[in-house]
């Protein structure tokens, strides 16, 4: 039988107590990506707990953001930037296609596919698009896993000028885009929450089920063509969304 003392109180119950010393233990740096937290049945030897007080336990450090469980790996802590930096969002083309202090990473090559829908949405005369998937980091975390469609030819174009990182870097695919369909003007935007799914998780580094912001952008150059659509999905803890509201009629009053 284990002899480790649990933190906390013993007013706490087992599970809480035993969250409160993983906790501890996360912080301290004992864990990482390469280094999952114990399994159940250790930490049930280690602390003489029951299955469902560990299992408790898990279930409270996964709701706090604290750790992230990878079914058939084990449960990793979950990345929190050093600095406290957050990535915000912005009104200007101009940032988005550089997103400074940041960097992206290719993680899903060039594809074709059929998709009737965001074939529809670039005005194409068929139904084929080129997708690739793009990771963004910042301070070494990852914060938003990025869906791009594009037009075929433009993606021929990206790939004969050799304009696809294959090492992460700073910039932006829009930014590659832009220099051969023409300058982006514009984008209409549409955000919606989502919980975030499994394999998502594993990518940014976040608990499975955790709410974020879903943003879907359809960018036009300056002829009004759509010449990217990107879909992304950002962690919650590492991107606010910000609007400045204001009302009708003040601008240059």
């Amino acid at each position: 039988m284990g002899g480790s003392v649990l933190s906390g109180s013993t007013d706490l119950p087992g599970y809480r107590r035993l969250a409160l010393t993983l906790a501890e233990a996360v912080a301290a740096g004992r864990y990482d990506k390469d280094t999952p937290l114990p399994t159940d049945t250790e930490l049930m030897t280690e602390y003489s707990l029951g299955r469902q007080t560990v299992r408790r336990a898990f279930q409270e450090l996964v709701a706090d953001g604290l750790v992230y469980r990878v079914r058939g790996r084990g449960t990793f802590p979950t990345d929190q930037p050093s600095t406290g930096r957050s990535v915000r969002s912005t009104d200007s083309i101009e940032q988005l296609e550089e997103w400074p202090g940041t960097e992206m990473e290719v993680i899903s090559p060039l594809e074709l596919k059929r998709d009737r829908v965001h074939a529809e949405k670039l005005e194409l005369d068929s139904l084929v698009v080129a997708q690739l998937k793009v990771r963004r980091w910042i301070d070494n975390q990852p914060y938003a896993v990025n869906t791009i469609i594009l037009p075929p030819d433009v993606a021929e174009t990206l790939i004969s000028e050799n304009l696809i990182p294959t090492v992460r870097t700073p910039g932006t695919i829009l930014a590659s885009v832009g220099s051969v369909a023409g300058p982006v003007a514009g984008a209409e935007e549409t955000v919606t929450a989502i919980l975030v799914s499994d394999d998502i998780a594993e990518i940014l580094h976040t608990p499975p089920g955790r709410p974020a912001l879903h943003i879907e952008r359809v960018y036009r150059n300056g002829n009004g063509v759509p010449v990217e659509i990107s879909l992304t999905v950002h962690a919650s803890e590492r991107y606010e969304h910000r609007l400045s509201i204001q009302r009708a009629g003040r601008h240059g009053s």
